[in-house]
C-alpha cells in the first residue's frame, strides 16, 4: 500500500536537497524523518537539527521528475 503525502512533502524535500534544511519547518522535519525520507547529520551552532535526504527521500524526488 502507497503511503499519502502531503503536497508540500516535494517542496521541503527539495529544499533540502538544496542544502535549505534549516528553513523545513520543525513539525514537517520530524514527520519526514518518522516517515524515512530524512536522516538527521546533527545540530548547527545555534542547535538547530541538520538534515539531508535518506535513499527513500532522493527516490521520492527522482520519482516526481518522471
Amino acid at each position: 500500500m502507497t503511503e499519502q503525502r502531503d503536497p508540500t512533502d516535494l517542496d521541503y524535500l527539495t529544499w533540502v536537497a538544496e542544502g535549505r534544511a534549516a528553513m523545513v519547518p520543525a513539525d514537517v522535519s520530524a514527520r519526514l524523518l518518522a516517515a524515512g525520507l530524512l536522516v538527521q547529520t546533527g545540530r548547527d551552532k545555534v542547535d538547530r537539527q541538520r538534515f539531508e535526504l535518506s535513499p527513500d527521500g532522493l527516490d521520492h524526488i527522482r520519482s516526481s521528475d518522471q
